[in-house]
């Protein structure tokens, strides 16, 4: 049996990136993109910045931008998240 050359993946949008969701989408978006896909090609293939993608997600398991995608993986992207106190800083 062949592997697939193509995959599916839906990625949901949260806070600021949701300006990168396509007017004509509602919900989570589907993505064709090639098997061997890493997070990255499915953050390019939207039109987002890298450093714009601070946070990913799927299946309650944290990404990284190299990360392999699977084909039905559901990807939750939200923007880097500001706050805290950085240690040794008062």
């Amino acid at each position: 049996m062949s592997e697939p050359t193509d995959i599916t993946v839906r990625i949901r949008l949260f806070a600021s990136l949701r300006r990168f969701q396509p007017a004509d989408v509602d919900g989570p978006i589907a993505l064709r993109l090639r098997a061997g896909a890493v997070v990255r090609d499915a953050v390019a293939a939207l039109g987002i910045p890298e450093e714009s993608a601070g946070i990913v997600v799927c299946n309650d398991a944290h990404l990284e931008l190299g990360s392999p995608l699977r084909d039905g993986a559901e990807v939750s992207l939200f923007p880097p998240l500001a706050g805290g106190v950085t240690a040794g800083v008062s």
